[in-house]
């Protein structure tokens, strides 16, 4: 791994390998993560997953081993392991992860499992910043359950979505409002893969008609081997933000399965729309134009697309909208002025902090501190993990027609600050 990419880590929003992973393994009901490394990468692991699901740390646990254990194995180690979670409680299957370090000492985790006659099945990765980054460590948790999968029937009308993950900032919400949204349209949504599905409903992904792919940057590697494997087709559609973004995600996917009814989906966008125009031209007529002198939006590509797209063509204006995508992508943005990709483009993604005059900040705690480091402001609206400076404690989610309204207030009543110079 070259040496931009370890550093990512602990430098940029992105988190290691083995978060990835444990935010996947652990979404699923019933799982239990053992972390086979030190106490670093299990807290770390452990308390990304648990700020938003407060039962993660009942369902984690750390080997510790020792010095001796790189040389001699993590054997006892994981034996230990097993024990403790057979005494923490009844869980359905075990989840072992190495970290970069336990990785190099090339131990036969799954053989060990195999030898102690365990109460659930144990599945074995090797992750950690060695792997690779939270995107890479999703997708190799969501291939290593893919080994599990058999072949199965089509069923009509049905489609998994693929990209969600319960640790994204809202994200429960957004996997919930994204299944609202599809089966509001007449389909039936069997699976979302790391934002609380179920095994057996991952187990049955093969079945359904379409795979609908919402962050490639997360999986779109299990999407095109479940149509290599299982002849399931997939579309990759990015998020669903606003009313026009929304209801063209939706339009997207109904070229596809042409049986699908949009007119519920339609009424409502026009209905939202025409309350949110009404609400905006109101304000307008007292604070003017909503304008910022620059916008900047910074999360994993699909994100960033649907959020920059959306506030720029259905909401605001500004004299130059800025990009920073966490993980490369080939995704085409129409609203960005310039887009930039976080450890390949770093030193221009400098200069924008450099050069910054103020204006909207759409991304996370990591570009505040940044940016309150070189003593300038923002206003600013969270749309990527981590947050420190707010709250979020209620059910809205981010995208769809249910998040629409709240973005558009928070972006609006950031134009009215600036305007002030609150």
């Amino acid at each position: 791994m070259w040496k931009p990419e370890w550093e990512a880590a602990c430098n940029h929003t992105a988190t290691c390998g083995l978060t990835g992973s444990a935010a996947f393994f652990s979404s699923i009901p019933g799982s239990f993560v053992m972390v086979n490394g030190p106490l670093w990468c299990y807290f770390y692991a452990m308390k990304y997953v648990d700020d938003l699901d407060e039962t993660a740390r009942n369902r984690f646990y750390c080997t510790q081993p020792g010095q001796e254990s790189l040389v001699y194995g993590t054997e006892k180690d994981l034996v230990k392991g097993f024990e403790m979670i057979q005494q923490m409680g009844k869980f359905d299957r075990v989840f072992i992860q190495s970290n970069c370090s336990i990785s190099l000492v090339g131990d036969d985790v799954a053989g060990i499992a195999a030898s102690q006659d365990l109460p659930w099945p144990v599945y074995a990765a090797d992750s950690g910043g060695l792997k690779g980054d939270f995107a890479k460590g999703y997708q190799q948790a969501f291939l290593r359950v893919m080994d599990e999968m058999k072949p199965l029937s089509t069923v009509k009308h049905t489609v998994n979505v693929l990209g969600l993950s319960l640790s994204d900032l809202k994200g429960k919400e957004n996997a919930l409002e994204i299944k609202r949204l599809l089966e509001m349209s007449g389909l039936t949504v069997n699976a979302i893969p790391g934002a609380g599905s179920t095994w057996e409903e991952i187990m049955n992904m093969p079945s359904v008609e379409l795979n609908i792919v919402v962050r490639p940057e997360l999986s779109e590697k299990a999407a095109k081997r479940m149509e290599t494997d299982f002849h399931v087709p997939y579309i990759e559609t990015g998020l669903p933000a606003g009313t026009e973004v929304t209801m063209k995600w939706l339009e997207k996917i109904k070229e596809i399965l042409p049986s699908m009814n949009l007119s519920k989906a339609a009424k409502e966008a026009a209905d939202l729309k025409r309350h949110l125009t009404h609400l905006g031209g109101g304000m307008q007529s007292l604070w003017g134009q909503l304008w910022f002198d620059e916008i900047l939006v910074s999360a994993w590509p699909s994100d960033a697309s649907a959020i920059a797209e959306t506030v720029r063509g259905e909401w605001a204006d500004t004299g130059k909208l800025i990009v920073h995508q966490q993980e490369p992508s080939e995704m085409k943005i129409p609203a960005a002025d310039i887009i930039r990709t976080v450890r390949a483009d770093d030193a221009e993604i400098n200069e924008d902090y450099k050069e910054w005059q103020g204006g909207l900040l759409l991304a996370s705690s990591h570009e505040t501190t940044r940016l309150g480091r070189l003593g300038k402001k923002a206003r600013f609206i969270p749309v990527f993990r981590p947050v420190y400076e707010e709250m979020l404690a209620d059910a809205t989610p981010l995208y769809g027609f249910a998040g629409a309204a709240r973005l558009f207030e928070r972006v609006f009543n950031a134009g009215i600050a600036e305007k002030r110079k609150d």
